[in-house]
Formats: structure tokens, C-alpha cells, sequence
């Protein structure tokens, strides 16, 4: 098998349990590396959990729980939520393993090595819920956070920096010569823009944590989480551990990420990914948020959409068995969100699509075309068939392959059912039951 596909989902922060966004990143990534395996390519599909914000060891000492023991728990329970949605992902990466340290500590020692590195005072503001830092222009008015809008700390702080103004150039040629790097448009128009104005150098430590991995010859101080998070795409290609592997299947060809963490996949990593000299993923997809009845999901309004509760009303309201309605699950997320833009999860739609396009639409077809087989054929195929119909279907299946590799996913469904009540208007010409 020549052809490879290396796809990525971003690893989650283990402070809380998986939400409706977690597993619409989780089960898209999982649907095109379905896709590719059909295809005949030899697929590597990675996702796991980031482990070592400063947050997670807030919520651990908050609780009374000793961190990893924690993080432990909570990673067991999103690897579990993953199986049990049938994701079928390859390698599982938590960024407390060994494995990964020892990367991260590899990258930190090049770079600090060759001056991509160095010692610095940062003084500003950090937001601890999103592990970011900014700049006081940056800061929504009441210094709130410009991302979820909660108050950010005041820090001033010995912290090693990642000179990312030195590779601002290069990302910019970069850009200009791979116009499709980041997708949809308007985020890689946003990238460019963002480099365009200029790029600052950014802190990739902190000091005092006790949760992380410690910068080298540094004991007081733990790599950034970020820097941390985003080294584990070498990780589980194999990068420092088996060489045939890493060659294989780096550069990834699609990082499936969400909106919020455009700049860290698309300018710091790719900078990264310079200074060491290791070739560039090949696209960065970011889609957009899912909205829980209109409105965007937050601790603060209690309206976050758990995957489990919607699986478990759905068997309730059909009285189907859970397999299906995971099916179900993913049939929707699909359909109903335009793949790059922000979508609204509505139970009322999410029946009314099982109901007219699943049950009514497929699920007819299905039961009308297998009766028919039985009554007339003894449930076997004959040879006979007509083939004008033939090309149609032949057509679309190649239609519907393109679709799935250029991303087009929210269309796939859209021409599957258009298939179907194709092959439902034709069996309603032809009347077989009439025979």
C-alpha cells in the first residue's frame, strides 16, 4: 500500500468531559479517515489529550485529587467516550507520556540551541481558561478576554520566549505560494492578515506551576502548554522513536482543528516546524463552533450539549438501540452544519432529519428493495439490470469520493439522499409489487 493519510484532531484539555464540539471534531476527522481506508490508502488517525494546562492543575488541587491521578481518570473517560462513539482512531496520545516528553524536551533543546530561544521578562496578561497571553490592546474593555470573554491575571514573570518575529518572512512567502494551507478562505485570509501586521515573539513557559514538563536545565520552570500540545503530531508519527514510521507519515496531510486555535495551528506550529527544519502539514481545516439552539456554548449559561444525553433522549424518543443512534448522531452532524461554518444543534431538526431523510427516505428504499428481492428472487441478486440507472449510480460514486476529499463533507449526505429518492421515484414508475 503506497498511498498514505496522516489526520489529525487538536488533543483536548482534560478539565472537563467531552462536549457536542469535541466529538464533531473527533467523528469528522474519524469519517475521512473512513473514507481514505476505502480508498485503499494506509491511514494514521490521532487524537488524545493535553494534559499539562495550568487550569487542569486548579481543578485537580480544587477537588483534592492528586493531578495525575486526575488527568488519568478523566483521559480514560474521553478515550472511552471516543469507543464508544465508534471513532476509529489509530494511536491515542496523552501528552504525560514519555514518548512525548522526551519530544518536547528535543525541540526545546534545538531551538534553544540555535537562538530560536531565549530568556526574557514577560509582563502582561494571561488568560488561564484558554492558557493564552496577550497584550493589553488585544483585551476586550474591563481587561476580559478576547476569546472567552472572562477576566485574564496580570503576570509578570522570567519566561523563556519562541522568537516567532524571526520566521515572519518565511510564513508570509509561505502563505503567498500555498494558498489552500489553511481552509476555508476567510481563515487563511485572517492568517495572512494576521502576519501581515507583524508578529511578536511569544512566551513558551511558565514559572511556579509544579504540572508540566520542566524546561531543560530549568527546574522551575514547565514548558508552555501550548508548545507542550501541538509537538504531539511528531509524537505519534514517530519523530525521535522509529524513523520509518516518522518518514512515512509526516508531514500530516490535514489537521482537523476548531476556529478558536487558527494562530497557534497556523503561524506559531508552522514556525516552529521551521526552526527545526521538519517539513510543514499540508492543510489545516478549522470549522466552525456548533450552537445550542442559537446560542454559543458556555459554563456560564449551563447549555453545554453532552453527546451522551442527546444519544440517550434519542433512543428514548425511537426507541432504537444505542449503535444506531450513534449512526444517527453522526449522520447529523454531518448534514446539518456547513463543514467551516458555525452551525445550530436543534433536537427538533435532529429527529426531523432521522425521520425524513433516514427512516423515511433510505430506511423506505431499504426495506422496499429488500421485500422486493425476497418476494421475487429469493433474496438473491439477478444478474439483470438497468443500466442507464447503473451509470447514474457509478457517477455519483465517484462524485460523492470527490466530495469526501475536498472537504465537502456537509454535501455528502445531501447527495446520498438525492440518490435515494432517485431509486424510490424509479421504483414508483416501474411498480415491481404490481407483478
Amino acid at each position: 500500500m503506497d498511498r498514505k493519510f496522516f489526520v489529525t484532531t487538536p488533543i483536548y484539555y482534560v478539565n472537563d468531559r467531552p462536549h457536542i464540539g469535541h466529538l464533531y471534531t473527533t467523528s469528522i476527522a474519524d469519517i475521512i479517515a473512513r473514507a481514505k481506508r476505502k480508498q485503499g490508502y494506509d491511514v494514521l488517525f490521532s487524537t488524545g489529550t493535553d494534559e499539562h494546562a495550568v487550569k487542569i492543575k486548579r481543578v485537580a488541587d480544587e477537588k483534592g485529587i492528586p493531578v495525575k491521578d486526575y488527568v488519568d481518570n478523566l483521559s480514560d473517560f474521553w478515550k472511552k467516550t471516543f469507543k464508544d462513539f465508534n471513532i476509529s482512531f489509530d494511536t491515542f496520545i496523552r501528552t504525560s507520556e514519555e514518548r512525548h516528553k522526551k519530544v518536547v524536551t528535543h525541540f526545546f533543546k534545538t531551538l534553544l540551541d540555535k537562538g530560536d530561544i531565549y530568556k526574557g521578562i514577560y509582563e502582561g496578561w494571561y488568560c488561564i481558561y484558554d492558557e493564552t497571553f496577550f497584550s493589553e490592546d488585544e483585551l476586550l474593555p474591563g481587561n476580559l478576554c478576547p476569546v472567552c470573554k472572562r477576566p485574564v491575571e496580570k503576570v509578570k514573570e522570567e519566561n523563556y520566549f519562541f522568537a516567532l518575529s524571526k520566521y515572519e518572512d518565511k510564513l508570509l512567502d509561505y502563505y503567498l505560494s500555498h494558498p489552500d494551507f489553511v481552509e476555508p478562505k476567510s481563515r487563511y485570509n485572517e492568517m495572512l492578515s494576521l502576519i501581515k501586521s507583524g508578529l511578536k515573539d511569544v512566551s513558551i513557559s511558565r514559572k511556579g506551576i509544579g504540572w508540566g514538563i520542566p524546561v531543560p536545565g530549568d527546574p522551575n520552570a514547565v514548558i508552555y502548554v501550548w508548545f507542550d500540545a501541538l509537538i504531539n503530531y511528531v509524537t505519534v508519527s514517530g519523530y525521535l522513536q522509529n524513523e520509518e514510521k516518522f518518514n512515512k507519515y509526516w508531514p500530516a496531510d490535514l489537521h482537523l482543528i476548531g476556529k478558536d486555535i487558527t494562530r497557534f495551528h497556523s503561524v506559531i506550529w508552522p514556525a516552529m516546524l521551521m526552526g527545526m527544519g521538519l517539513p510543514l502539514p499540508k492543510k489545516i481545516f478549522a470549522h466552525g463552533f456548533w450552537l445550542a439552539e442559537g446560542e454559543k456554548m458556555s459554563k456560564s449559561k449551563g447549555n453545554f450539549i453532552k453527546p451522551n444525553e442527546v444519544i440517550e433522549w434519542f433512543m428514548k424518543k425511537t426507541n432504537i438501540d444505542r449503535k444506531l443512534a450513534i449512526d444517527v448522531f453522526r449522520y447529523y452532524i454531518l448534514r446539518d452544519m456547513t463543514f467551516g461554518e458555525d452551525g445550530n444543534f436543534s433536537y427538533s431538526s435532529f429527529i426531523t432529519r432521522y425521520n425524513t431523510e433516514l427512516a423515511n427516505d433510505l430506511g423506505n428504499l431499504l426495506n422496499r428493495t429488500t421485500n422486493l428481492a425476497v418476494k421475487f428472487f429469493d433474496g438473491s441478486l439477478g444478474e439483470g439490470y438497468d443500466r442507464g440507472y447503473y451509470v447514474i449510480f457509478e457517477k455519483a460514486f465517484d462524485e460523492i469520493i470527490s466530495l469526501y476529499n475536498d472537504l465537502k463533507l456537509s454535501e455528502v449526505p445531501v447527495k446520498i439522499n438525492a440518490l435515494a429518492n432517485t431509486l424510490n421515484k424509479y421504483l414508483d414508475s416501474k411498480a415491481p409489487w404490481r407483478l
